[in-house]
C-alpha cells in the first residue's frame, strides 16, 4: 500500500509549471464607526458622529479655572472575531513614565498633532486619557503598547499573550471599554482655551504583535 501511495503521488506531481497568473476580483469597503469591526460609540454629550459617520469629540462648555474629569466619553467595542488590545495615543510621550521609570516610547501616530501635545503647547500640560472602570489604567500606559507583549531581553513587561481575563485593555469579541478624559488647571479666562487636535485609537491583534509592528 505504501508503494501504491508513493506511485500515486508521483503521478499527480508531474507537469509542474514555472509560472502562473490568475486574476481575481477584490472588493474593499469602509463603513461608519457604528458598524465597523472596531465600533466607536458616542456615550456622552462630548461625543457625536460627524456627517460621514465617524466619531468626533468636542469638549465644549468646560469651567474655567477648574480641574475637569469626564467619564465614559465614548465606547470602544470589539466587533471582530479575535481578541484585540486597545491603546489610546494622543501624541504624548508621558505614558511611558506611568511605571515610574524608563525612557518614553515613540507615540504610534498622533505625534505633534495629537490632542495632548496641542493642549500642552497651549500651556495645559495636565491632560490625558484613562479608564476609571478598570482596576488598572492600562489604556494609556506602557503595558498597553504592543511592545509589552513581545519576547525580548529588553522587554521588562513580558506579557505572554492578549488575554482578556488578565488585562483590562484587551477585549474579547463583543467586549467593550469606555475611556475617560481629564484636564487640570483650565484658564481663569475660558476664552484662552480653544484647541483642536487628533486622537489615535490603536487596536491590535496578536498577529500584529508577533510581526513586530507598532510602538
Amino acid at each position: 500500500m505504501g508503494s501504491l501511495a508513493a506511485a500515486g503521488t508521483a503521478a499527480t506531481a508531474t507537469g509542474a509549471f514555472s509560472r502562473t497568473s490568475a486574476t481575481r476580483g477584490v472588493s474593499v469597503e469602509a463603513t461608519g464607526d457604528a458598524a465597523a469591526q472596531l465600533k466607536l460609540v458616542p456615550t456622552s454629550d462630548y461625543a457625536t458622529y460627524n456627517s460621514n459617520g465617524l466619531l468626533s469629540l468636542q469638549f465644549h462648555g468646560l469651567n474655567g479655572n477648574a480641574d475637569v474629569e469626564i467619564t465614559d466619553v465614548f465606547k470602544i467595542k470589539n466587533q471582530s472575531n479575535r481578541n484585540v488590545a486597545v491603546f489610546i495615543d494622543e501624541g504624548s510621550a508621558s505614558y511611558a513614565f506611568q511605571n515610574g521609570s524608563g525612557a518614553a516610547e515613540d507615540p504610534s501616530e498622533a505625534g505633534s498633532d495629537g490632542m495632548y501635545n496641542q493642549l500642552a503647547n497651549a500651556g495645559f500640560n495636565q491632560n490625558g486619557w484613562f479608564d476609571d472602570d478598570n482596576g488598572t489604567e492600562d489604556i494609556n500606559g506602557p503595558k498597553a503598547l504592543p511592545s509589552a507583549y513581545r519576547s525580548s531581553s529588553s522587554n521588562t513587561t513580558n506579557r505572554p499573550s492578549l488575554d482578556p481575563s488578565s488585562y483590562d485593555h484587551v477585549l474579547a469579541p463583543g467586549q467593550s471599554l469606555s475611556p475617560d478624559w481629564y484636564i487640570f488647571d483650565t484658564p481663569p479666562d475660558p476664552d484662552d482655551l480653544d484647541v483642536t487636535g487628533d486622537l489615535v485609537i490603536l487596536a491590535y491583534s496578536q498577529d500584529y504583535v508577533d510581526a513586530g509592528k507598532g510602538p
